[in-house]
Formats: structure tokens, sequence, C-alpha cells
């Protein structure tokens, strides 16, 4: 997953606060929760293309 500036500074923080792997885990369960919004950057969408592959004749 992507992280936002936001999002780096809060980890940060989480880590300096609960350690590093517990800090982590924090972090992510608080995003997954929504506590914590506009710290995950976007996903970027692929899109799938069935039939020919684009490029060849």
């Amino acid at each position: 997953m992507p992280i936002t500036k936001k999002g780096k500074k809060i980890l940060k923080a989480m880590k300096k606060q609960y350690g590093g792997k517990k800090g982590k885990q924090v972090f992510y369960a608080s995003i997954n929760k929504g506590v914590i919004k506009g710290a995950e950057g976007r996903k970027r969408h692929v899109a799938i293309t069935k039939g020919k592959k684009h490029g060849k004749k």
C-alpha cells in the first residue's frame, strides 16, 4: 500500500511511541478501522483487456 506524506508522519510517530513492529501494526489497524483518513495513497487501477494484445496485428 502506498503511503502519503501524512501517513509517513503518523507511522513514524507510532513507531516511536509503540516500537517498530507494534507501531506498524497499530498504524495499519487504525487505517482499516477508519480512524486515520488520508494516510494511504490511491491504488493504481490496471485495466485488463480481453482478446488481442495491443500492438500485434
